[in-house]
C-alpha cells in the first residue's frame, strides 16, 4: 500500500513540474501540496513548494511550511520504522542489542535518522527566522514636509547657480 502511495505522489509531483514549467505557480503549488501529504517522506515536493515560496518572498509561510515538513517527514519515517520492525521482529530483535551498543539507537529504540534532507531544512528554517527576525523595521518619515514655495525657491536658487557655472564668460578686452 505504501509503494502505492509513493508511485501515485511522483505522478502528482511530475504532473506540479510541469505546471510550474508552464509559469503557473498557484497551480503547481497546490500540486506539490497534494504529493507531499499523499507522501509526506517525498521530499522533492517539500523542497519545490519551499523554492516556490522563496520566489514568492513569503519569508512567514515558508517558515511555517518548513516547520510542518520537518514534522511530517519525521512522522513519516518513525512509521515506516515501526512497520519494518513489526514485519521484521526477529530480524530487529537480533540487532538491537549490537545497534545499542554501537549508540546507532534513539532514546525511543529506533535507529537514528541520519538524514541530510531535515539537516538541510533545519539550517534554511534557522536562517529565515534570523532574517525575519533581524529585518530591518519599515521607517515612517519623522521629517517635516517642505512647503512648495520653499521647494521652488531652493530649485530656482541652485538652477542659477549652476548656470552662472557653466556659462562662459567673455572677456571685455576688445
Amino acid at each position: 500500500m505504501f509503494r502505492r502511495k509513493q508511485i501515485q505522489s511522483k505522478e502528482q509531483f511530475d504532473a506540479a513540474l510541469e505546471l510550474e514549467r508552464a509559469g503557473d505557480s498557484a497551480a503547481a503549488l497546490k500540486r506539490y501540496q497534494q504529493a507531499s501529504r499523499t507522501d509526506p517522506t517525498n521530499s522533492h515536493a517539500w523542497n519545490r513548494q519551499m523554492v516556490l515560496l522563496r520566489k514568492a518572498k513569503s519569508k512567514e509561510d515558508e517558515i511555517e511550511l518548513i516547520q510542518k515538513a520537518i514534522a511530517e517527514y519525521r512522522k513519516a519515517y518513525e512509521t515506516k520504522q515501526q512497520d519494518w520492525m513489526k514485519e521484521n521482529k526477529a530480524k530487529a530483535d537480533s540487532t538491537r542489542e549490537l545497534a545499542h551498543v554501537l549508540g546507532l539507537l534513539e532514546s525511543t529504540g529506533f535507529p537514528k535518522n541520519i538524514d541530510t534532507t531535515i539537516e538541510k531544512w533545519q539550517t534554511r528554517l534557522y536562517l529565515l527566522e534570523y532574517r525575519v527576525k533581524n529585518a530591518p523595521k519599515k521607517k515612517t518619515s519623522s521629517r517635516k514636509p517642505v512647503s512648495k514655495s520653499s521647494k521652488s525657491t531652493t530649485a530656482a536658487t541652485i538652477k542659477s547657480k549652476q548656470n552662472a557655472a557653466t556659462k562662459p564668460r567673455l572677456n571685455k578686452k576688445q
